[in-house]
């Protein structure tokens, strides 16, 4: 029992030591112009009886020598010795805190600002050529029905002269071409036979048919008093749909 009690007593200087020691460096480094010697500490720590085990009284001494890196704790007692490595804490090993660092930890969180939230990501609305063309069908307006409208056009001609025969026809067709006029063979029946008339034209109007009338009767052969009267130019008025 007295050896597990002095185990205890010497881990509890040890760990005393240690943290005597560390404060002791972290002084030196906080201050570089102190000076500070390292004499041999000789302490008598007391025993703290524990409340569940009878007391036991004895009086031991225990010898610290403290070295630059090395602590012995010997026991006068019975000689028995306890060596602790301290390690020297180099300068790399001394952090400093940054203040925002060191107010943003001592800060409790419920007073620390809330951060920004991360926009929200858009995603990009993509229309294909399908539904384009059918929302522009649902969008047009009906067209209208077509209707269909008829008009009449009214045509005027200069019949020069009928015949029953198809040569004396184009015989004077081609005498008015040679004086340069134009002219073409209307072929139909009339009361039952077939009639070739020459005609002049198509005119757009009344006056303009009368204008070529007139050109018409100054033409050799043509003339009034060269034709009967059953035999002379007049104009004819016809009618069509488009």
């Amino acid at each position: 029992m007295e050896k597990e009690q002095k185990k205890l007593l010497l881990v509890a200087v040890s760990v005393g030591v240690f943290l005597l020691v560390t404060v002791t460096v972290a002084i030196i480094f906080i201050s570089p112009g102190a000076q500070l010697q390292e004499p041999a500490i000789s302490s008598t720590v007391p025993y703290i009886p524990n409340p569940s085990q009878p007391v036991i009284h004895n009086t031991q001494e225990t010898i610290i020598n403290i070295g630059n890196q090395d602590a012995e704790i010997i026991d006068r007692d019975n000689g028995d010795s306890l060596t602790i490595h301290i390690p020297v804490p180099s300068a790399a090993s001394v952090s400093v805190i940054p203040v925002e660092e060191e107010i943003r930890q001592n800060t409790p969180a419920a007073v620390r600002p809330a951060p920004a939230p991360a926009p929200a990501a858009t995603t990009p609305v993509t229309t294909t050529p399908a539904a384009t063309a059918s929302t522009q069908q649902t969008t047009q307006p009906a067209a209208p029905p077509r209707t269909t409208t008829t008009r009449t056009i009214t045509d005027y001609w200069i019949q020069t002269n009928a015949y029953t025969a198809i040569i004396p026809a184009e015989d004077q067709k081609e005498s008015l071409a040679s004086k340069g006029l134009v002219s073409i063979i209307d072929i139909s029946e009339v009361s039952g036979r077939v009639m070739y008339r020459v005609w002049m034209g198509p005119y757009t109007s009344r006056a303009e048919a009368d204008y070529w009338l007139a050109i018409l009767k100054q033409v050799d052969g043509f003339r009034d008093e060269q034709l009967g009267p059953d035999q002379r130019p007049y104009i004819r008025q016809t009618s069509r749909q488009i």
